[in-house]
């Protein structure tokens, strides 16, 4: 059979698989537990008992994992979280049996059969079940995140088994995951324009209309959710570098389902970076936000050594995502995380959630904008600055970007909500600015840029008043008819 048919077939049936696999681990559970209690053989007078049992076990668990959700967890991003519900599955199955085996007791089948069996076997099903979906993530990590351990000898060199060699050199061909998004869409365009070729991979949640327009033999698309790593080990070829931004943006989607969350904003992150090193792609950049940074105290500045306090679960998911990257880091592979300032302005795919974009529309709309306290400092910066950071890193010498944390803006480029308030004023003066005492956003960061300007020789070229005038603008041309619906707004979309 053809390799990629035979991975389809089981990636269609999968469930099916998972679940022969569980009535294999019920049968060799049970089979070791008999063999532990016996001293390694079962003596006759229990073979009986161990066959009724057996049989009892293997069509009762996967009922009972079925209901508690065992065979909804994708393997590749199984995590921590997911033990409680294996263990509660184990736990209830053995609960129905043993209480099963109790009230037929006196059968002739079952009579005497050894209490600690059961025991036995609840220890022996609980390390199968979780054995079994950790075996691919631990793939990933272990063997495939380590091309050294995969490596084969010759008289004069290592070869990686990877379809290229490690390269220091500019990309030819960069993967974006999540390049149909609101960064992502200009991002492929600067790209373009600058002579790489483009992978973009994205499960297009919000449509294919932010790319429609790009007319480019450079630029292939991929439509495929970040959780499916089939496909993403499809997309990794002939690629020199990766800008990973796909993500469930913002707290109130992550909010939203802090499950999914989790697996998309850290566990798929991670598992992109162990697969970029596993196929020898050292250029890998990863989108982290300055809400990790939470709450400052007064007025000091926080720059890329100070301590990580979120207080919104988005921001926890960066930072774990980020350690797990970071520990990545070695000869082979040079990770870069960039820690973004809030982004504002124009993009194919437009976002009214964020702050500027957010009260520009509301000027436009309303005529009123509603600041809650205003005291809470934001660092700001321009998507098409964002696009010309990522070229900067990209052409980079490792040394310098390898390994390394920047935030993405500029000093100038830090303001306080209500100043934010003033400046929108200033562009809409027929506009009514209320502000409120109470503070929903705790929120507040007042950022350091000088690393990246320092070392990549980067400042932002556009400011807040540019951004809310091109919006402004584009609002006065009829580009957004009905700005309220749900695409403009990352929370409202199911992910």
């Amino acid at each position: 059979m053809d390799k990629n048919k035979f991975l389809k077939a089981i990636k269609r049936y999968r469930t099916l698989i998972t679940l022969l696999l569980d009535v294999t681990l019920v049968f060799l559970a049970l089979y070791f537990s008999f063999l532990l209690r016996f001293d390694g053989v079962i003596p006759a007078d229990r073979v009986s008992g161990f066959l009724w049992f057996t049989g009892a076990a293997m069509l009762l668990t996967p009922v009972v994992f079925y209901f508690f959700g065992l065979y909804k967890i994708p393997f590749s991003y199984v995590s921590l979280s997911d033990i409680p519900s294996i263990a509660k599955g184990v736990l209830m199955s053995v609960f129905i049996l043993g209480t099963g085996l109790w009230l037929m007791r006196f059968a002739p089948q079952l009579f005497g059969f050894p209490r600690l069996v059961i025991f036995l076997y609840a220890i022996m099903l609980f390390i199968f079940a979780v054995g079994v979906r950790f075996a691919k993530r631990i793939y990933w990590q272990i063997i495939r995140s380590n091309p050294d351990a995969l490596r084969i000898k010759t008289r004069e060199t290592l070869l990686p088994l990877t379809s290229k060699f490690l390269k220091d050199g500019k990309p030819e061909t960069v993967l974006v995951t999540g390049g149909a998004g609101y960064v992502g869409s200009v991002l492929v365009r600067e790209l373009l324009e600058n002579g790489y070729k483009v992978k973009v991979y994205d499960k297009m949640l919000f449509g294919t209309s932010s790319l429609a327009s790009i007319k480019s033999t450079n630029l292939q698309i991929i439509e495929a959710n970040i959780l499916d790593t089939g496909s993403l080990e499809r997309a990794m070829a002939d690629v020199q570098a990766v800008v990973h931004l796909a993500a469930i943006v913002g707290e109130a989607a992550c909010a939203a389902d802090q499950e999914l969350a989790i697996r998309t904003n850290y566990l798929a992150a991670v598992n992109v970076a162990r697969m970029a090193k596993s196929y020898g792609i050292k250029r890998f950049i990863f989108f982290s936000t300055c809400s990790t940074y939470g709450k400052a105290h007064n007025e000091d500045v926080v720059d890329e050594s100070s301590p990580l306090h979120p207080v919104d679960f988005y921001g926890e998911t960066k930072i774990y995502a980020e350690r797990d990257i970071m520990r990545l880091a070695d000869h082979n592979f040079s990770p870069t995380i960039l820690r973004l300032s809030t982004v504002y302005g124009l993009s194919p795919r437009m976002r009214f959630d964020l702050v500027v974009n957010t009260f520009t529309k509301k000027a436009v709309r309303e005529g009123k904008i509603m600041i809650f306290g205003g005291n809470q400092w934001r660092p700001l910066v321009h998507v098409k600055d964002v696009a010309r950071a990522v070229l900067s890193v990209l052409s980079a010498p490792l040394s310098k970007v390898g390994g390394v944390a920047f935030n993405l803006g500029g000093n100038s480029e830090n303001y306080l909500i209500s100043t934010l308030g003033e400046l929108v004023k200033q562009i809409f003066p027929e506009i009514e600015v209320e502000t409120l005492e109470s503070i929903t956003d705790q929120r507040s960061y007042k950022v350091k840029f000088d690393k990246i300007a320092k070392e990549l020789g980067f400042k932002p070229s556009k400011t807040v008043r540019d951004g809310i005038k091109e919006i402004k603008a584009a609002f006065k041309e009829g580009a957004f008819p009905n700005p309220d619906e749900k695409n403009y707004y990352n929370h409202l979309v199911k992910q």
